[in-house]
């Protein structure tokens, strides 16, 4: 995992998803994800799976990238780079690897993971980086600790990172360096298959059998799970169960000989050769080689053109399981386009609101979404499959008969931003601040307060719904954007944090102070678009119940609160100050005496107290947000308080009970799967 060095023109530039040096096609450059079966000497057989360090092809990571944790990963970085960038870079695709990782609902003790993915970091480009060499041979590079142990700080808990950095000349194949790397690879994998199952004469078979079926399965290398199944028992063991099966195959998926896709729109789909859609279809598909035409500036294909790029394929799956892996929309309207949205090229819109002549009776509101924990950008493609999804939820929108420009439902795309309307409300959908951002504006005539907030739900529902399915361990923080700048727009606009509106609620005010415009906006204003039927049926801030904090939060917490502090400022004096000291007696022991990195303490990790903690609190009455950072305060526990306040919902409303509202009407989209399972995917 390595941004292309064509691509890194600077920190900024880098993390801009969509950059100029995209366009230009670099025959060097990985096409999406290169994968080769070697035999590195000394070490033994290996699946090598390159991902490209072109943004382009991001959007289809989540389903090839830490899905297993049989692999090691080694993150490249280039010492050509300034340190900040390549601090920058490392962080990127350390923080892809964690969002990747689906949390594990009962929380261990310190809210350690079970299995973490086994990491080792590259430095390239030693030899033109003039690194001097030390006595024993190999490359010295001087910010190596530094490097090491930031990195450690921001994800040891997550990701087992290597104790040392390999540097590299890669040209000098037989280098102490290279040699050290090998001796490395050969420890991990050693570690990694003494805990491995052994194959067994059935799995020996299986593996012989892949070549000729794949042969057989015609066009695209896809199977349903169950056809698998099927003819395994038909041409190798009739007696196998689903269950043994399963196994089996997640032996042939750690080897890369197949590939198993999961998510909720791709429920057990099986890639019998990777190669063809990693490298093939991927990897033409996406590429910026592919043949101009007007419409590719929109990142649209005709279907004729797609069928061109895979000649040998059967286009109509082959577009349901990209559609599934919102890689692609098809447009219902005109059944002959397909919109990827990695492809568009073109900027800006040809009617931002900035340059529209404003109504006086428009309303204006928004949210923007962050990562909570590291300063660093959204994974690439996850803004591309966003667009996916809107392209999808509004096609649903659409009326019968077409309308006119702007009608419901349409859906206008640029790179990095979208447009949608509903019932005569817009929103714009913006990659924000270098990727680290996703803003959700919304505007209306004031007659339409209640369908303006509806829609600013629905589309949060849609980009939480899909971060929490393609990125599960990304932890997000939810701001909220100053309407009366937005109405004026004002920028840079005044975005106001979840702490904000907590410290104004203790201090029982209902407004919060624009420091850049000088004058106060209401809660109202802010979160409900002035509506007072929306308003009121909201929970605000320090009055949500502790059951609505995110998973991923309480895993925080217990990070911080589990741990025997020297002070006692831990979970048992907050079990104590909560009422629940029989918590203390049951729990009072859960400290591990072992080492926490020792294989005893991964093979099986004791419950998380402060877990335990919260889950029987949530049944009592008080319950609520602004309790638990009171108490957390008063033990001395800022630390905890102050990520409490950034990772807490500020406001939720019943939306069922808003339909009864005058402007009110259901959201189309709910928060469950609904939207987001379109496509019917050959795996049902």
């Amino acid at each position: 995992m390595m941004f292309e060095p064509s691509l890194t023109k600077g920190v900024l530039e880098v993390f801009s998803p969509v950059h100029n040096a995209l366009s230009t096609a670099d025959e060097q450059a990985t096409k999406a994800i290169d994968i080769q079966h070697a035999n590195i000497h000394g070490v033994g057989d290996f699946s090598i799976w390159e991902f490209s360090g072109n943004p382009v092809y991001h959007c289809s990571y989540d389903y090839f990238a830490a899905n297993d944790v049989t692999a090691i990963h080694l993150v490249l970085f280039s010492l050509e780079e300034p340190y900040e960038t390549q601090l920058g870079h490392i962080t990127y695709w350390l923080n892809l690897l964690k969002a990747l990782t689906p949390p594990q609902d009962n929380i261990a003790f310190g809210g350690r993971i079970q299995q973490l993915l086994e990491v080792v970091l590259v430095a390239t480009h030693a030899d033109l980086a003039d690194i001097t060499r030390a006595f024993s041979g190999e490359f010295s590079y001087d910010k190596e600790k530094a490097l090491l142990k930031e990195v450690r700080n921001r994800f040891g808990n997550d990701l087992q990172i290597s104790d040392k950095l390999f540097v590299m000349d890669t040209g000098a194949s037989n280098s102490k360096d290279l040699k050290l790397l090998r001796s490395h690879l050969q420890e991990l994998r050693a570690n990694i298959i003494s805990k491995c199952s052994p194959m067994t004469q059935l799995s020996e078979r299986l593996l012989a059998a892949l070549p000729s079926w794949r042969k057989l399965s015609g066009p695209n290398q896809l199977t349903s799970w169950q056809q698998f199944v099927n003819d395994v028992q038909e041409q190798i063991n009739p007696l196998v169960s689903q269950h043994h099966l399963r196994t089996l195959a997640m032996q042939l998926h750690s080897m890369g000989e197949i590939n198993i896709m999961q998510s909720e729109t791709v429920q057990d789909v099986v890639v019998l050769e990777p190669r063809w859609l990693c490298t093939n279809i991927l990897g033409k598909l996406l590429s910026v080689e592919t043949p101009k035409a007007i419409h590719h500036y929109r990142g649209r294909y005709r279907l004729e053109e797609v069928q061109a790029l895979a000649p040998e394929s059967d286009v109509e799956e082959l577009l349901q399981i990209l559609d599934a892996m919102d890689v692609c929309a098809r447009d219902i309207t005109s059944p002959s386009m397909v919109d990827v949205p990695a492809l568009i090229k073109t900027n800006g819109l040809h009617r931002s609101w900035t340059e529209e002549e404003d109504e006086d009776s428009l309303i204006y509101g928004g949210v923007r979404l962050v990562p909570a924990e590291h300063l660093t950008p959204f994974p690439c493609g996850m803004f591309h499959k966003l667009q996916v999804n809107l392209c999808r939820w509004s096609h649903q929108q659409k009326p019968e008969e077409e309308g006119g420009e702007d009608s419901d439902g349409d859906i206008h795309l640029w790179a990095n931003g979208a447009k949608v309307s509903q019932a005569g409300v817009e929103a714009m959908i913006l990659l924000v601040n270098h990727g680290q951002g996703v803003e959700i504006q919304v505007r209306g005539h004031d007659t339409e307060r209640a369908k303006c907030y509806t829609l600013l739900d629905t589309i949060c529902t849609i980009t939480e719904n899909l971060l929490a399915s393609t990125l599960p361990g990304l932890l997000t923080a939810k701001y909220y954007l100053s309407p009366q700048q937005l109405r004026e727009h004002h920028a840079p606009i005044m975005v106001y944090q979840p702490k904000d509106f907590c410290r104004a609620q203790i201090q029982r005010e209902s407004s919060l102070t624009n420091t850049m415009g000088g004058y106060r906006e209401s809660f109202s204003s802010i979160l409900a678009f002035g509506c007072a039927e929306v308003y009121q049926q909201g929970t605000l801030a320090t009055d949500i119940h502790i059951s609505e904090v995110p998973l991923l939060a309480r895993r925080k917490l217990c990070r911080m609160l589990d741990p025997p502090d020297a002070l006692g400022k831990d979970w048992c004096l907050l079990a104590m100050n909560l009422g629940l000291t029989d918590l203390v007696a049951k729990h009072g022991n859960g400290a591990p005496n072992s080492n926490p990195d020792s294989d005893s303490q991964q093979a099986e990790l004791q419950p998380s107290p402060t877990a335990a903690l919260l889950q029987e609190w949530s049944n009592r009455t008080n319950s609520r947000v602004g309790v638990l950072m009171t108490k957390l305060r008063e033990l001395g526990r800022r630390d905890a308080a102050d990520f409490l306040l950034k990772a807490s919902p500020v406001f939720r409303v019943n939306m069922e009970a808003l339909t009864g509202a005058p402007n009110g009407y259901p959201p189309t989209c709910n928060g469950g799967t609904s939207y987001n399972s379109i496509s019917s995917v050959i795996s049902r």
